[in-house]
């Protein structure tokens, strides 16, 4: 089970495996990323990945990549919907480009 709260800041991810007796929190720092840019969509996903890897650690291998969709699933709707709409903008692929017209 994963479970997630928002912070300011900050995306406090909390991991509870199968059978543990207490949850571990995974802090996904995103003041400084600028989700409107490819760069700062790079970075967040970077973190995420991370912080999966680190969290999803235990179980089969199967479990782990359950785990770490998860992890990623829950981290992208914990985002602030302006940050999470700049993201999907981002990552939609599609590339809006504006190019003078010559009329001559």
């Amino acid at each position: 089970m994963i479970r997630f709260a928002a912070a300011t800041a900050a995306l406090a991810v909390a991991v509870l495996s199968a059978g543990a007796a207490s949850a571990s929190e995974y802090r996904i720092p995103i003041g400084d990323l600028n989700f409107a840019t490819p760069e700062g969509a790079s970075a967040f996903d970077l973190r995420v990945r991370g912080m999966a890897n680190t969290a999803c650690v235990s179980g089969t291998p199967l479990d782990q990549a359950r785990c770490r969709v998860a992890f990623r699933e829950e981290a992208l709707r914990q985002l602030p919907d302006a940050r999470r709409e700049d993201y999907a903008r981002t990552r939609s692929g599609r590339v809006v480009v504006q190019t003078p017209v010559d009329p001559s």
